[in-house]
């Protein structure tokens, strides 16, 4: 029997739905800058696990504000009076008020369950870190203060994708009511201190040697630990999340405006839960390296990652964690792994995710699942209650929404679940950014330091305060080499390809002698002894010429399409990236040098990733050695820049 709230629907037009356009949906999510509401996309992850889709909650009809001992519910619009008046939602409140003994899950399942099963109906919403505790409530005492918890919407108007075409968008519009009106923002005001770090420079890789101390002495297995950035912001949140979801798209893509002050925006890689069909599944998110420029740079980030252990471990640690969080709520045995370590690409990092499957036992609480993963060990670890209790102890501020869920339920009892990483908190003119790492006892405190500014970056560019990535091409073509350059090949088998380099950076390649001498080849010719000034050796030819001038060379198996990767020195030219990678083609090897003194007059430029110089000069003898080949597609176009500032030191 059709219970009054279905039939309200009904009467209100509910399954008015119409293809809507990428425009309309663009201008619907700008109105949550003064609207309370949610978009919630699967906008990118990896093909064949994470189901790309997207809704936006253009209008909510109610609004559930979330505490440990119960329920605040608001009507936002005419349709959200009617719901708050029936007769089925007056005795939900009754049950479910802040005080009541029924559990908060309980509740927001209930509540769902008052209503047919559909895909259309649903709550929406944001859980903060501290909603972990929501699983554990015994006892609630009446009226008690207590902040909240989250914020969830009941979907009115709903914009939706489904699939990978971004285009493909329908509007959904359950009220029959268009002349609702929006809310006012609440007032916002500039703070008068100027917003500041959680912890200087440094602090970071500091408290992580403190938490290394306790893994090292306590039955920890895992620790996250996390800081808080902090920036005045000018930019609307709704136009800088617009520009995060286009430069970064990710698993789990958000934007939340409480209706309060707050926007939530961020574009987090992690899609914790996916419940349909009474299967879940998790994906677990470990390992963080950054993405390095161009399609090299991207293979070598995830080789490093790849073969990092210590990341391999931690996501070893996390998967196991939450499979021991979902064994209560599925059938015994029904719990398998159906990927490991599947590299996923983001704008500025690359991770590496697993994915879990089990089948839930009949009449499961979808929220209590979603509660259950709540605060992952990925967030803080393992065993979770050590862990908690020590990132109170060391954290220098309270975690708020950093580590929480962005959650989407619907009446039919599929769920989206991401976690909430990647993302700004802006209220007052001030985005927090936060960002942590998964420790373990062999963790190194400047590699997490580093990695945590790293996950920053993403969102601090989309308010337009951080730096673009450096684009070294530029500094290669904006002043183009004007220097006559013989090449002299000695029957090098990429003769034509090192041709076709130096003449990209303006170089004019001449018969006879020129400003320098470019060597290439397997072998020192005559000619080649002669030319002890102004040359630039590459490759085997490089080695024969150190090995003369005192360097310690050694004829190894030949090394060709080898890629490593490279820094750069103090002594190199200030116009060089810090980074870059490069292919080498050789047969001999450099030894490590005595006492590691450099030959008289040398300098090194660069070193390999064994610390193995690469590349280096004799300022005075106008010679360089580059021991990789810049002109291998598989170098950056910073190897070619290195190049280039050869040529010049080598030349008059």
């Amino acid at each position: 029997m059709m219970n009054s709230l279905n039939q309200l629907f009904l009467n209100n037009g509910q399954g008015h739905q119409r293809a809507a356009t990428s425009d309309e949906v663009e201008s619907a999510l700008f109105k949550l800058e003064s609207n309370p509401g949610i978009y919630f996309g699967v906008d990118a992850g990896i093909e064949g696990m994470h189901p790309l889709q997207a809704t936006l909650v253009a209008r909510a009809s109610l609004q559930f504000d979330v505490y440990e001992d119960g329920i605040e519910l608001q009507a936002l619009s005419n349709l959200g009076h009617q719901l708050l008046h029936s007769t089925e939602v007056t005795n939900w409140i009754a049950a479910s008020a802040r005080g009541s003994d029924r559990t908060v899950q309980n509740s927001l399942q209930q509540f769902l369950a008052l209503f047919e099963p559909s895909e259309n109906l649903f709550l929406s919403g944001a859980f903060q870190f501290d909603a972990h505790k929501l699983h554990n409530v015994k006892t609630k005492k009446e009226n008690e203060t207590l902040n909240p918890l989250g914020v969830f919407f009941f979907a009115e108007k709903i914009y939706r994708r489904q699939g990978p075409v971004q285009s493909e968008w329908e509007l959904i519009d359950l009220s029959g009511d268009e002349a609702s009106k929006p809310s006012k923002p609440a007032p916002q005001s500039n703070p008068n201190a100027s917003p500041q770090d959680d912890m200087p420079p440094g602090g970071y890789a500091q408290m992580v040697l403190r938490a290394i101390d306790h893994l090292k002495t306590q039955d920890l297995v895992s620790l996250t630990l996390s800081q808080a950035y902090r920036k005045q912001v000018s930019m609307e949140p709704t136009t800088a999340f617009n520009n995060l979801r286009q430069a970064n798209p990710a698993p789990a893509c958000f934007f939340v405006n409480n209706g309060r002050g707050l926007h939530l925006l961020g574009a987090s890689p992690d899609l914790q839960l996916v419940i349909q069909n009474q299967l879940v599944q998790s994906l677990p998110v470990c390992g963080t390296v950054a993405k390095r420029s161009g399609p090299m740079g991207e293979a070598f980030s995830l080789q490093e990652l790849i073969n990092e252990e210590v990341d391999a471990a931690s996501l070893s640690v996390c998967t196991d964690a939450l499979r021991n969080d979902l064994a209560p709520y599925c059938k015994p045995g029904s719990l398998t792994l159906l990927n490991r370590r599947k590299p996923m690409v983001m704008s500025t990092v690359v991770h590496t995710v697993d994915r879990i499957q089990g089948e839930l036992k009949a009449n499961v609480n979808v929220w209590d699942v979603i509660l259950a993963t709540a605060a992952p060990v990925m967030v803080t670890g393992t065993p979770r209650n050590k862990a908690v209790k020590l990132i109170e102890t060391l954290e220098a501020s309270p975690r708020g929404w950093y580590g929480g869920l962005v959650v989407q339920v619907t009446s039919k009892q599929t769920a989206l679940v991401g976690t909430i990483l990647r993302a700004a908190a802006v209220e007052n003119g001030v985005a927090q950014v936060r960002t942590g790492g998964d420790l373990m006892a062999d963790s190194s405190p400047e590699r997490e330091e580093q990695e945590s500014r790293l996950k920053t970056l993403s969102v601090w560019r989309a308010f337009g305060l951080a730096p673009a990535a450096m684009q070294t091409s530029q500094h290669i073509t904006a002043n183009p080499l004007k220097l006559q350059i013989h090449l002299h090949s000695n029957g090098d088998a990429f003769a034509s390809s090192m041709q076709d380099c130096l003449e990209s950076l303006g170089a004019q390649l001449v018969k006879a002698a020129g400003n320098c001498t470019v060597l290439i080849g397997n072998s020192l010719s005559e000619a080649d002894l002669k030319t002890q000034f102004h040359c630039v050796a590459i490759g085997n030819i490089a080695y024969q010429l150190l090995a003369q001038h005192g360097w310690p060379v050694e004829q190894t198996t030949p090394e060709n399409g080898r890629v490593s990767l490279h820094q750069i020195t103090n002594d190199a030219p200030a116009a060089m990236p810090k980074q870059f990678i490069s292919a080498k083609y050789a047969g001999y090897s450099l030894q490590p040098l005595e006492n590691n003194e450099v030959p008289d007059g040398w300098q090194i430029w660069s070193t390999d990733q064994t610390g193995t110089p690469s590349s280096m000069v004799h300022p005075s003898k106008k010679i360089a050695c580059i021991l990789f080949r810049p002109d291998s597609m598989m170098s950056d176009v910073a190897a070619k820049l290195l190049l280039k500032e050869a040529l010049h030191l080598a030349s008059p």
